[in-house]
């Protein structure tokens, strides 16, 4: 297990800190927040455009195909009731010397992305609550 911790810093913002890295979290001022960093949303449908990426360019390189400054958008929707991401449309950008032949090869490596997978089915999440020293 990889423990990842949080630390509330002000108003909505909190820092999280993934082995030596850390990110700041924010809402955007018109949320009530100070926009000093993406949402905890935002973070997630980046996750998942990032883990994609990792995953096409490991094929690329592996397949010898040309992928350098390929890009990724990731569109989410949220919905309500309750309140989460609905739906995520990901779209690969492969540079213009890409053999189009190869572009469900580029798919299915996508396909292969962690986090996909575990948006896709159901993942156990356990809360608990305890009180700080």
């Amino acid at each position: 297990m990889s423990l990842i911790s949080i630390k509330h810093e002000k108003d909505y913002r909190v820092s999280a800190t993934i082995r030596q890295h850390q990110l700041i979290l924010d809402v955007p001022a018109n949320q009530g927040g100070t926009d000093a960093g993406p949402t905890p949303v935002e973070l997630l449908a980046a996750s998942l455009g990032s883990c994609v990426a990792m995953h096409v360019a490991k094929f690329c390189k592996g397949a010898k195909l040309p992928y350098e400054g390929f890009g990724i958008d990731v569109d989410h929707q949220v919905v309500t009731s309750p309140l989460r991401i609905g739906s995520m449309a990901v779209d690969i950008t492969m540079p213009p010397d890409f053999p189009e032949d190869r572009f469900e090869s580029v798919k299915r490596a996508a396909q292969q992305c962690t986090v996909k997978n575990t948006l896709k089915d159901t993942t156990a999440v356990d809360v608990e609550v305890y009180v700080g020293v």
